[in-house]
Protein backbone atom coordinates (compact mmCIF):
# COMPACT_ATOMS: atom_id res chain seq x y z
CA UNK A 1 0.00 0.00 0.00
CA UNK A 2 0.83 3.49 -1.11
CA UNK A 3 1.00 6.15 1.80
CA UNK A 4 -1.19 7.97 0.38
CA UNK A 5 -3.90 5.49 0.21
CA UNK A 6 -3.49 4.09 3.90
CA UNK A 7 -6.96 4.92 6.12
CA UNK A 8 -4.61 8.33 7.92
CA UNK A 9 -4.03 9.84 4.44
CA UNK A 10 -7.33 9.11 3.26
CA UNK A 11 -9.01 10.76 6.52
CA UNK A 12 -6.55 13.47 5.78
CA UNK A 13 -8.11 13.98 2.23
CA UNK A 14 -11.32 13.99 3.20
CA UNK A 15 -10.83 16.79 5.38
CA UNK A 16 -8.82 19.07 3.47
CA UNK A 17 -11.31 18.72 0.42
CA UNK A 18 -14.05 19.50 2.96
CA UNK A 19 -15.87 16.25 2.47
CA UNK A 20 -15.58 16.29 6.47
CA UNK A 21 -16.16 18.63 8.97
CA UNK A 22 -13.72 19.72 11.06
CA UNK A 23 -12.20 22.80 12.76
CA UNK A 24 -9.08 24.72 11.54
CA UNK A 25 -6.72 22.93 13.18
CA UNK A 26 -7.40 19.42 12.60
CA UNK A 27 -7.35 20.50 9.11
CA UNK A 28 -3.92 22.04 9.44
CA UNK A 29 -2.78 18.48 10.81
CA UNK A 30 -4.12 16.66 7.62
CA UNK A 31 -2.58 19.20 5.58
CA UNK A 32 0.79 18.63 7.26
CA UNK A 33 0.46 15.05 7.17
CA UNK A 34 -0.24 14.81 3.34
CA UNK A 35 2.44 18.04 3.07
CA UNK A 36 5.36 15.76 5.01
CA UNK A 37 4.32 12.79 2.28
CA UNK A 38 5.44 15.02 -0.45
CA UNK A 39 8.81 16.37 1.57
CA UNK A 40 9.24 14.57 4.22
CA UNK A 41 12.26 13.17 3.19
CA UNK A 42 14.55 15.72 2.45
CA UNK A 43 13.78 16.67 6.63
CA UNK A 44 14.79 12.53 7.24
CA UNK A 45 10.88 11.53 7.63
CA UNK A 46 8.66 8.71 6.07
CA UNK A 47 5.60 6.64 6.71
CA UNK A 48 5.54 3.41 7.65
CA UNK A 49 2.54 2.09 6.70
CA UNK A 50 2.97 -1.63 8.06
CA UNK A 51 3.91 0.27 11.75
CA UNK A 52 0.78 2.54 11.10
CA UNK A 53 -1.37 -0.54 10.48
CA UNK A 54 0.50 -2.47 13.33
CA UNK A 55 -1.30 -0.10 15.86
CA UNK A 56 -4.96 0.09 13.62
CA UNK A 57 -5.05 -3.71 13.77
CA UNK A 58 -3.88 -4.01 17.62
CA UNK A 59 -7.04 -1.79 18.39
CA UNK A 60 -9.33 -4.62 17.23
CA UNK A 61 -8.12 -6.94 20.37
CA UNK A 62 -9.48 -4.89 22.78
CA UNK A 63 -12.78 -4.99 23.62
CA UNK A 64 -15.42 -2.39 25.12
CA UNK A 65 -16.40 -2.87 28.59
CA UNK A 66 -18.61 0.24 29.55
CA UNK A 67 -22.01 1.05 27.93
CA UNK A 68 -23.96 -0.22 24.88
CA UNK A 69 -20.70 -1.19 23.50
CA UNK A 70 -19.72 -2.96 26.03
CA UNK A 71 -18.52 -6.80 24.88
CA UNK A 72 -17.63 -5.45 21.59
CA UNK A 73 -14.20 -5.08 19.53
CA UNK A 74 -12.80 -1.77 19.53
CA UNK A 75 -13.68 -0.24 16.16
CA UNK A 76 -11.42 2.87 15.31
CA UNK A 77 -13.51 6.17 13.84
CA UNK A 78 -11.11 7.42 11.13
CA UNK A 79 -10.34 10.60 13.05
CA UNK A 80 -9.29 7.97 15.88
CA UNK A 81 -7.19 6.19 13.24
CA UNK A 82 -5.74 9.46 11.57
CA UNK A 83 -3.90 10.14 14.86
CA UNK A 84 -3.18 6.61 15.77
CA UNK A 85 -1.47 6.01 12.71
CA UNK A 86 0.40 8.96 12.51
CA UNK A 87 2.14 8.82 15.67
CA UNK A 88 2.62 5.51 14.90
CA UNK A 89 3.47 5.50 11.74
CA UNK A 90 5.93 8.45 10.97
CA UNK A 91 9.42 7.42 11.33
CA UNK A 92 12.60 8.66 11.27
CA UNK A 93 15.08 7.37 8.22
CA UNK A 94 18.06 6.10 9.73
CA UNK A 95 16.70 5.00 12.74
CA UNK A 96 13.39 3.49 12.03
CA UNK A 97 12.81 5.21 15.47
CA UNK A 98 9.37 7.19 15.80
CA UNK A 99 9.19 10.69 14.52
CA UNK A 100 6.74 11.75 17.33
CA UNK A 101 7.65 11.86 21.01
CA UNK A 102 4.91 14.56 22.44
CA UNK A 103 1.66 14.61 21.29
CA UNK A 104 -1.50 16.81 22.06
CA UNK A 105 -5.14 15.32 21.76
CA UNK A 106 -7.97 18.20 22.73
CA UNK A 107 -11.16 16.60 21.97
CA UNK A 108 -14.61 17.95 23.51
CA UNK A 109 -16.16 15.36 26.23
CA UNK A 110 -17.83 11.93 25.40
CA UNK A 111 -16.03 11.78 22.45
CA UNK A 112 -14.48 8.36 24.25
CA UNK A 113 -10.77 9.92 24.97
CA UNK A 114 -9.92 7.43 28.22
CA UNK A 115 -10.98 4.42 25.51
CA UNK A 116 -9.05 5.89 22.60
CA UNK A 117 -5.79 6.40 24.88
CA UNK A 118 -6.20 2.02 25.83
CA UNK A 119 -5.14 1.57 22.95
CA UNK A 120 -1.82 3.18 22.25
CA UNK A 121 -0.99 2.21 26.60
CA UNK A 122 -1.72 -1.49 26.02
CA UNK A 123 0.43 -1.29 22.85
CA UNK A 124 3.48 0.24 23.72
CA UNK A 125 3.96 -2.74 26.60
CA UNK A 126 3.30 -5.82 24.39
CA UNK A 127 3.88 -4.94 20.74
CA UNK A 128 6.28 -2.27 20.60
CA UNK A 129 9.28 -4.23 21.19
CA UNK A 130 10.67 -1.68 23.83
CA UNK A 131 12.38 -3.80 26.75
CA UNK A 132 11.10 -3.46 30.21
CA UNK A 133 8.06 -0.67 28.97
CA UNK A 134 7.28 1.56 31.87
CA UNK A 135 3.56 2.87 30.97
CA UNK A 136 1.84 5.05 33.16
CA UNK A 137 -1.59 6.91 33.96
CA UNK A 138 -0.87 10.21 35.34
CA UNK A 139 -3.24 12.90 36.20
CA UNK A 140 -3.29 15.59 39.10
CA UNK A 141 -5.56 13.45 41.36
CA UNK A 142 -5.16 9.68 41.98
CA UNK A 143 -9.03 9.83 41.36
CA UNK A 144 -8.60 10.69 37.88
CA UNK A 145 -5.75 8.95 37.29
CA UNK A 146 -7.42 5.84 38.28
CA UNK A 147 -10.05 6.37 35.58
CA UNK A 148 -8.13 5.18 32.92
CA UNK A 149 -5.73 2.84 35.19
CA UNK A 150 -9.27 1.43 36.01
CA UNK A 151 -10.54 0.90 32.36
CA UNK A 152 -7.82 -0.47 30.92
CA UNK A 153 -7.88 -3.48 33.64
CA UNK A 154 -11.50 -4.39 32.72
CA UNK A 155 -9.51 -4.17 29.03
CA UNK A 156 -7.10 -6.54 29.54
CA UNK A 157 -9.32 -8.97 31.75
CA UNK A 158 -11.97 -8.98 28.95
CA UNK A 159 -9.53 -9.98 25.89
CA UNK A 160 -8.11 -13.54 26.24
CA UNK A 161 -4.99 -12.66 24.28
CA UNK A 162 -3.98 -10.07 26.63
CA UNK A 163 -5.32 -11.74 29.71
CA UNK A 164 -3.18 -14.50 29.00
CA UNK A 165 -0.83 -15.05 32.45
CA UNK A 166 2.43 -15.07 30.13
CA UNK A 167 0.90 -11.28 28.36
CA UNK A 168 -0.38 -9.45 31.19
CA UNK A 169 -1.51 -9.61 34.87
CA UNK A 170 -3.73 -7.39 36.25
CA UNK A 171 -2.96 -6.26 40.52
CA UNK A 172 -4.40 -3.70 41.92
CA UNK A 173 -2.24 -1.27 41.94
CA UNK A 174 -0.26 -2.36 38.85
CA UNK A 175 -0.57 -4.27 35.54
CA UNK A 176 2.38 -6.35 34.55
CA UNK A 177 3.15 -7.35 31.33
CA UNK A 178 5.67 -10.63 31.81
CA UNK A 179 5.86 -10.75 28.19
CA UNK A 180 7.96 -7.47 27.94
CA UNK A 181 8.91 -7.14 31.99
CA UNK A 182 7.00 -3.92 32.18
CA UNK A 183 4.21 -2.70 34.00
CA UNK A 184 1.56 0.06 33.79
CA UNK A 185 0.80 1.91 37.14
CA UNK A 186 -1.04 5.56 38.36
CA UNK A 187 0.62 8.36 38.73
CA UNK A 188 -0.22 11.39 40.60
CA UNK A 189 1.44 14.54 42.45
CA UNK A 190 -1.21 13.39 45.68
CA UNK A 191 0.05 9.94 45.24
CA UNK A 192 3.25 10.15 45.79
CA UNK A 193 6.23 8.41 43.81
CA UNK A 194 7.06 10.01 40.96
CA UNK A 195 10.39 10.48 41.42
CA UNK A 196 12.63 7.67 39.67
CA UNK A 197 10.44 7.12 36.71
CA UNK A 198 11.81 5.94 33.08
CA UNK A 199 8.16 5.78 31.36
CA UNK A 200 8.22 4.32 27.57
CA UNK A 201 4.51 5.57 27.30
CA UNK A 202 2.65 7.91 29.58
CA UNK A 203 -0.65 9.08 29.50
CA UNK A 204 -1.30 12.67 31.34
CA UNK A 205 -4.89 12.88 31.50
CA UNK A 206 -7.43 16.16 31.77
CA UNK A 207 -4.59 18.43 31.12
CA UNK A 208 -6.71 21.11 31.32
CA UNK A 209 -6.86 20.59 35.01
CA UNK A 210 -3.96 19.74 35.58
CA UNK A 211 -2.03 23.09 38.13
CA UNK A 212 1.34 21.01 39.09
CA UNK A 213 3.83 22.28 36.55
CA UNK A 214 6.28 19.94 38.57
CA UNK A 215 4.46 16.99 37.71
CA UNK A 216 4.23 17.67 34.44
CA UNK A 217 7.96 18.30 33.51
CA UNK A 218 9.42 15.05 35.99
CA UNK A 219 6.37 13.62 33.36
CA UNK A 220 8.35 14.89 30.23
CA UNK A 221 11.86 15.14 31.37
CA UNK A 222 11.91 11.64 32.63
CA UNK A 223 11.47 9.60 29.17
CA UNK A 224 15.11 11.06 27.99
CA UNK A 225 16.97 7.68 28.49
CA UNK A 226 14.30 5.99 26.13
CA UNK A 227 14.64 6.00 22.53
CA UNK A 228 11.04 6.33 21.22
CA UNK A 229 8.73 7.78 24.49
CA UNK A 230 5.41 9.22 23.58
CA UNK A 231 4.19 11.86 26.52
CA UNK A 232 -0.04 11.70 25.30
CA UNK A 233 -1.52 14.42 26.70
CA UNK A 234 -5.41 14.01 26.19
CA UNK A 235 -7.89 16.83 27.41
CA UNK A 236 -11.06 18.83 26.85
CA UNK A 237 -10.27 22.84 26.15
CA UNK A 238 -9.69 24.81 29.56
CA UNK A 239 -10.70 27.80 31.33
CA UNK A 240 -7.24 29.19 31.63
CA UNK A 241 -4.84 29.67 28.45
CA UNK A 242 -2.05 31.06 31.27
CA UNK A 243 -1.65 27.35 32.56
CA UNK A 244 0.19 23.90 31.96
CA UNK A 245 -2.53 23.22 29.34
CA UNK A 246 -2.70 26.28 28.10
CA UNK A 247 0.42 26.38 27.46
CA UNK A 248 0.54 23.03 25.04
CA UNK A 249 -2.44 24.29 23.36
CA UNK A 250 -0.43 27.45 22.48
CA UNK A 251 2.56 25.29 20.65
CA UNK A 252 0.18 23.17 19.14
CA UNK A 253 -1.27 26.19 17.50
CA UNK A 254 2.04 27.52 16.46
CA UNK A 255 3.16 24.14 15.18
CA UNK A 256 -0.24 22.95 12.98
CA UNK A 257 0.34 26.91 11.47
CA UNK A 258 4.34 26.63 10.85
CA UNK A 259 5.52 29.10 12.59
CA UNK A 260 7.24 26.45 15.08
CA UNK A 261 8.84 23.81 13.14
CA UNK A 262 8.79 20.70 15.48
CA UNK A 263 9.01 17.34 13.31
CA UNK A 264 8.52 15.60 16.96
CA UNK A 265 5.20 16.96 18.10
CA UNK A 266 2.14 16.12 16.90
CA UNK A 267 -1.39 17.97 18.22
CA UNK A 268 -4.84 17.12 16.81
CA UNK A 269 -7.38 19.97 18.62
CA UNK A 270 -11.12 19.36 17.49
CA UNK A 271 -12.51 22.66 17.93
CA UNK A 272 -14.96 25.22 15.96
CA UNK A 273 -13.77 28.99 15.74
CA UNK A 274 -14.05 31.11 18.53
CA UNK A 275 -16.54 32.93 17.27
CA UNK A 276 -18.84 30.66 16.19
CA UNK A 277 -22.43 30.02 17.00
CA UNK A 278 -22.84 27.80 20.11
CA UNK A 279 -26.33 26.51 18.36
CA UNK A 280 -24.79 25.36 15.12
CA UNK A 281 -24.56 21.65 14.52
CA UNK A 282 -21.59 22.13 12.14
CA UNK A 283 -19.61 23.91 15.17
CA UNK A 284 -20.91 20.61 17.23
CA UNK A 285 -19.21 18.46 14.77
CA UNK A 286 -15.96 20.25 14.82
CA UNK A 287 -15.74 19.84 18.75
CA UNK A 288 -17.04 16.32 18.71
CA UNK A 289 -15.63 14.04 16.15
CA UNK A 290 -17.53 11.07 17.77
CA UNK A 291 -20.56 13.32 16.95
CA UNK A 292 -23.39 10.50 16.47
CA UNK A 293 -20.59 7.59 17.85
CA UNK A 294 -20.19 7.80 20.63
CA UNK A 295 -22.97 9.97 21.65
CA UNK A 296 -26.28 11.99 19.99
CA UNK A 297 -26.67 15.00 18.77
CA UNK A 298 -30.40 15.18 20.10
CA UNK A 299 -28.04 14.65 23.09
CA UNK A 300 -26.05 17.23 22.36
CA UNK A 301 -29.19 19.58 21.26
CA UNK A 302 -30.66 19.25 24.77
CA UNK A 303 -27.16 20.42 26.61
CA UNK A 304 -27.30 23.28 24.67
CA UNK A 305 -30.66 24.27 25.27
CA UNK A 306 -30.02 24.02 28.98
CA UNK A 307 -27.24 26.54 28.50
CA UNK A 308 -29.43 28.59 26.76
CA UNK A 309 -31.63 29.02 29.63
CA UNK A 310 -29.09 28.79 32.05
CA UNK A 311 -26.79 31.27 30.91
CA UNK A 312 -24.01 30.23 33.81
CA UNK A 313 -23.67 26.55 32.08
CA UNK A 314 -22.85 28.34 28.88
CA UNK A 315 -19.00 28.92 29.29
CA UNK A 316 -19.04 24.87 30.51
CA UNK A 317 -21.21 23.99 27.14
CA UNK A 318 -18.60 26.00 25.00
CA UNK A 319 -15.83 24.57 26.61
CA UNK A 320 -16.57 20.67 27.19
CA UNK A 321 -18.61 20.03 24.31
CA UNK A 322 -17.15 22.93 21.72
CA UNK A 323 -14.16 22.42 22.88
CA UNK A 324 -13.31 26.09 23.23
CA UNK A 325 -11.29 27.81 25.98
CA UNK A 326 -13.30 30.16 27.37
CA UNK A 327 -12.11 32.69 30.30
CA UNK A 328 -13.90 35.00 32.08
CA UNK A 329 -17.62 34.68 33.77
CA UNK A 330 -21.28 34.72 32.13
CA UNK A 331 -24.50 35.67 33.69
CA UNK A 332 -26.09 32.54 35.51
CA UNK A 333 -29.37 32.16 34.87
CA UNK A 334 -30.76 34.18 31.25
CA UNK A 335 -32.53 36.90 32.56
CA UNK A 336 -35.49 36.25 30.53
CA UNK A 337 -35.73 32.80 32.02
CA UNK A 338 -35.81 34.07 35.05
CA UNK A 339 -38.34 37.25 35.11
CA UNK A 340 -41.12 34.54 33.64
CA UNK A 341 -41.38 33.53 37.49
CA UNK A 342 -41.61 36.97 38.18
CA UNK A 343 -45.93 36.81 38.05
CA UNK A 344 -47.37 38.88 41.70
CA UNK A 345 -48.86 36.35 43.49
CA UNK A 346 -50.91 36.49 46.96
CA UNK A 347 -48.47 35.62 49.86
CA UNK A 348 -51.77 35.17 52.59
CA UNK A 349 -52.57 32.56 50.18
CA UNK A 350 -49.54 30.22 51.11
CA UNK A 351 -50.26 30.55 55.22
CA UNK A 352 -50.43 27.67 56.87
CA UNK A 353 -49.15 25.63 53.84
CA UNK A 354 -45.73 23.60 54.23
CA UNK A 355 -42.46 25.34 53.91
CA UNK A 356 -38.97 25.47 53.61
CA UNK A 357 -36.50 28.27 54.53
CA UNK A 358 -33.01 28.88 54.18
CA UNK A 359 -31.04 32.17 56.31
CA UNK A 360 -28.10 33.15 54.35
CA UNK A 361 -26.37 34.75 57.44
CA UNK A 362 -23.88 36.94 55.94
CA UNK A 363 -21.48 39.49 58.35
CA UNK A 364 -23.12 41.97 60.46
CA UNK A 365 -22.44 44.87 58.09
CA UNK A 366 -23.59 43.03 54.79
CA UNK A 367 -26.81 41.74 53.93
CA UNK A 368 -28.23 38.85 55.46
CA UNK A 369 -31.05 37.09 53.91
CA UNK A 370 -34.18 34.41 54.73
CA UNK A 371 -36.11 32.72 51.50
CA UNK A 372 -39.08 30.70 51.86
CA UNK A 373 -39.97 28.23 49.31
CA UNK A 374 -43.95 26.96 49.15
CA UNK A 375 -44.51 23.79 46.80
CA UNK A 376 -47.83 24.23 45.47
CA UNK A 377 -48.95 22.04 42.56
CA UNK A 378 -45.36 21.75 41.10
CA UNK A 379 -44.76 25.16 41.67
CA UNK A 380 -41.87 26.45 44.44
CA UNK A 381 -43.36 29.91 45.12
CA UNK A 382 -40.25 31.85 47.26
CA UNK A 383 -40.72 35.07 49.45
CA UNK A 384 -37.50 36.60 49.92
CA UNK A 385 -36.56 39.06 52.97
CA UNK A 386 -33.53 41.02 52.70
CA UNK A 387 -31.61 43.19 55.85
CA UNK A 388 -29.22 45.48 55.24
CA UNK A 389 -27.84 47.82 58.01
CA UNK A 390 -27.73 51.48 56.79
CA UNK A 391 -24.31 51.98 57.81
CA UNK A 392 -21.67 54.09 59.59
CA UNK A 393 -22.78 57.21 57.22
CA UNK A 394 -26.33 56.69 56.74
CA UNK A 395 -28.12 54.63 54.61
CA UNK A 396 -28.46 56.90 51.64
CA UNK A 397 -24.91 57.66 51.43
CA UNK A 398 -24.35 53.98 51.70
CA UNK A 399 -26.41 53.63 48.83
CA UNK A 400 -24.65 55.61 47.09
CA UNK A 401 -21.71 53.99 47.43
CA UNK A 402 -22.55 50.29 47.05
CA UNK A 403 -26.06 50.38 44.77
CA UNK A 404 -28.24 53.21 44.28
CA UNK A 405 -31.27 50.74 44.02
CA UNK A 406 -31.16 50.36 47.33
CA UNK A 407 -33.12 53.23 48.35
CA UNK A 408 -36.04 51.96 45.83
CA UNK A 409 -35.66 48.83 47.14
CA UNK A 410 -36.41 49.87 50.24
CA UNK A 411 -39.47 52.29 49.74
CA UNK A 412 -40.92 49.16 47.97
CA UNK A 413 -40.74 46.53 50.96
CA UNK A 414 -38.17 44.52 48.87
CA UNK A 415 -34.94 45.38 51.29
CA UNK A 416 -35.30 46.09 54.98
CA UNK A 417 -32.51 48.28 56.37
CA UNK A 418 -31.66 48.18 60.18
CA UNK A 419 -30.20 51.39 61.92
CA UNK A 420 -26.44 51.86 62.81
CA UNK A 421 -23.71 49.65 61.39
CA UNK A 422 -25.14 46.58 62.05
CA UNK A 423 -27.35 43.82 61.32
CA UNK A 424 -29.95 43.89 64.21
CA UNK A 425 -30.44 40.34 65.06
CA UNK A 426 -33.00 40.41 67.21
CA UNK A 427 -35.35 42.00 64.33
CA UNK A 428 -33.92 38.59 61.95
CA UNK A 429 -35.46 35.93 64.61
CA UNK A 430 -38.20 38.20 65.25
CA UNK A 431 -39.11 37.45 61.28
CA UNK A 432 -37.99 34.32 61.94
CA UNK A 433 -40.89 33.76 64.34
CA UNK A 434 -43.61 35.54 62.36
CA UNK A 435 -42.60 33.10 59.44
CA UNK A 436 -43.13 30.24 61.60
CA UNK A 437 -46.63 31.30 63.30
CA UNK A 438 -47.53 31.59 59.73
CA UNK A 439 -46.60 28.36 57.58
CA UNK A 440 -45.91 24.98 58.33
CA UNK A 441 -42.27 25.26 58.77
CA UNK A 442 -40.61 21.91 58.27
CA UNK A 443 -37.09 23.43 58.11
CA UNK A 444 -34.90 26.49 58.75
CA UNK A 445 -31.29 25.62 56.86
CA UNK A 446 -28.86 27.65 58.11
CA UNK A 447 -24.79 28.13 57.32
CA UNK A 448 -23.15 27.11 60.87
CA UNK A 449 -21.16 29.68 60.11
CA UNK A 450 -23.74 32.36 60.39
CA UNK A 451 -23.96 34.85 63.41
CA UNK A 452 -24.24 32.74 66.53
CA UNK A 453 -26.41 35.00 68.17
CA UNK A 454 -29.57 34.36 65.77
CA UNK A 455 -29.20 30.89 65.43
CA UNK A 456 -28.60 29.72 69.37
CA UNK A 457 -31.56 32.36 69.75
CA UNK A 458 -33.87 30.17 67.10
CA UNK A 459 -32.83 26.74 68.66
CA UNK A 460 -33.54 27.90 72.20
CA UNK A 461 -37.00 29.04 70.82
CA UNK A 462 -37.08 24.96 69.19
CA UNK A 463 -37.40 26.49 65.91
CA UNK A 464 -36.92 23.13 63.09
CA UNK A 465 -32.75 24.48 62.50
CA UNK A 466 -30.73 21.77 60.20
CA UNK A 467 -27.09 23.08 59.33
CA UNK A 468 -26.54 23.16 55.71
CA UNK A 469 -22.51 23.87 54.16
CA UNK A 470 -21.65 26.28 51.54
CA UNK A 471 -19.19 24.04 49.62
CA UNK A 472 -19.54 22.04 46.97
CA UNK A 473 -20.91 18.82 48.74
CA UNK A 474 -23.42 20.53 50.14
CA UNK A 475 -24.68 23.04 47.52
CA UNK A 476 -24.65 20.99 44.61
CA UNK A 477 -27.40 18.98 44.10
CA UNK A 478 -29.67 22.16 45.19
CA UNK A 479 -28.23 24.69 43.34
CA UNK A 480 -28.33 22.02 40.11
CA UNK A 481 -32.46 21.65 41.14
CA UNK A 482 -32.63 25.05 41.15
CA UNK A 483 -31.28 25.64 37.97
CA UNK A 484 -33.72 23.11 36.38
CA UNK A 485 -36.94 24.10 38.49
CA UNK A 486 -35.77 28.07 36.74
CA UNK A 487 -35.99 26.27 33.28
CA UNK A 488 -38.77 24.29 33.64
CA UNK A 489 -40.45 27.64 34.62
CA UNK A 490 -41.63 26.15 37.81
CA UNK A 491 -39.95 29.25 40.46
CA UNK A 492 -42.36 31.72 41.03
CA UNK A 493 -40.44 34.75 43.03
CA UNK A 494 -42.84 37.12 42.71
CA UNK A 495 -40.67 40.02 40.74
CA UNK A 496 -38.70 40.70 43.79
CA UNK A 497 -36.42 42.98 42.75
CA UNK A 498 -33.64 42.23 45.31
CA UNK A 499 -34.17 38.32 44.65
CA UNK A 500 -33.45 39.34 41.08
CA UNK A 501 -30.34 40.85 41.69
CA UNK A 502 -29.03 38.77 43.31
CA UNK A 503 -29.43 35.84 41.01
CA UNK A 504 -28.07 37.94 38.54
CA UNK A 505 -24.62 38.60 40.36
CA UNK A 506 -23.95 34.72 41.20
CA UNK A 507 -20.88 33.17 39.39
CA UNK A 508 -21.29 29.63 38.89
CA UNK A 509 -18.25 27.66 40.07
CA UNK A 510 -17.84 24.19 39.51
CA UNK A 511 -14.88 21.35 40.70
CA UNK A 512 -13.01 18.52 38.60
CA UNK A 513 -15.92 16.23 39.72
CA UNK A 514 -18.38 18.35 37.96
CA UNK A 515 -19.75 20.01 41.53
CA UNK A 516 -20.79 23.26 41.72
CA UNK A 517 -21.75 25.93 44.15
CA UNK A 518 -22.41 29.86 44.34
CA UNK A 519 -18.97 31.34 44.59
CA UNK A 520 -18.82 34.82 46.42
CA UNK A 521 -15.44 35.84 45.83
CA UNK A 522 -15.60 35.71 41.73
CA UNK A 523 -19.61 37.21 41.74
CA UNK A 524 -20.45 40.75 40.39
CA UNK A 525 -22.26 42.11 43.84
CA UNK A 526 -23.86 40.28 46.64
CA UNK A 527 -25.40 36.88 45.66
CA UNK A 528 -26.74 36.13 49.59
CA UNK A 529 -30.61 36.04 48.51
CA UNK A 530 -29.69 33.71 46.23
CA UNK A 531 -28.17 31.46 47.58
CA UNK A 532 -30.96 31.11 50.80
CA UNK A 533 -33.10 30.80 47.89
CA UNK A 534 -30.97 27.79 46.17
CA UNK A 535 -30.81 26.47 49.59
CA UNK A 536 -34.89 26.48 50.77
CA UNK A 537 -35.41 25.45 47.07
CA UNK A 538 -32.89 22.34 47.27
CA UNK A 539 -34.56 21.10 51.09
CA UNK A 540 -37.79 21.68 49.83
CA UNK A 541 -37.79 19.68 46.70
CA UNK A 542 -35.45 17.03 48.32
CA UNK A 543 -38.51 16.52 50.66
CA UNK A 544 -40.39 16.10 47.88
CA UNK A 545 -38.53 13.66 46.40
CA UNK A 546 -38.41 11.59 49.56
CA UNK A 547 -41.86 11.74 50.18
CA UNK A 548 -42.58 10.19 46.32
CA UNK A 549 -39.63 7.84 47.05
CA UNK A 550 -42.11 6.33 50.67
CA UNK A 551 -45.33 6.64 48.58
CA UNK A 552 -43.37 4.21 45.72
CA UNK A 553 -42.56 1.67 48.32
CA UNK A 554 -45.99 1.42 50.24
CA UNK A 555 -47.95 0.80 46.99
Amino acid sequence: MLPIDHPVSTYAISVVEGDRVAGDLVRMACERHLMDLETGRDRGLYFDCAAADRILNFAKLIQHTTGPMAGKPMALEPWQQFRHGSVFGWKRIGTGLRRFKSTYHQVGKKNGKTTDTAVPALYTQIADGEASPQGYCAATTRDQAGLLFNELKKMVAASPLLSNPQAMKVWRYQIETPLTGGFIKCLSRDGGASDGINPHFAARDEVHRWTDRELAEVVVQSMLARSQPIDWAITTAGADLNSVCGELRRYSDKVLRGDVNDDSFFAFVAEPPQDCDPADPVAWAMGNPNLGVSFKQEDLARLYEQAQAISGRMPNFKRLHLNLWTEGAEAWIDRAVWDQGGQPFDEDRLFGRKAWVALDLSKKVDTTSIVIAVPVDGLIYLICYTFLPEGPKGFIVRAQTENREFVGWRDEGWLEVHKGGAIDEDQVVERLQWIVNHFDVQEIAYDRWGMDGVVKEAIRRRFPMVEHGQGYASMSAPMKMFEQRSMERRIRHGGNKVLTWAVGNVFRDEDAAEQIKPNKRKSTGRIDPAVAAIMAVGRAENAEEKRKAREILTV
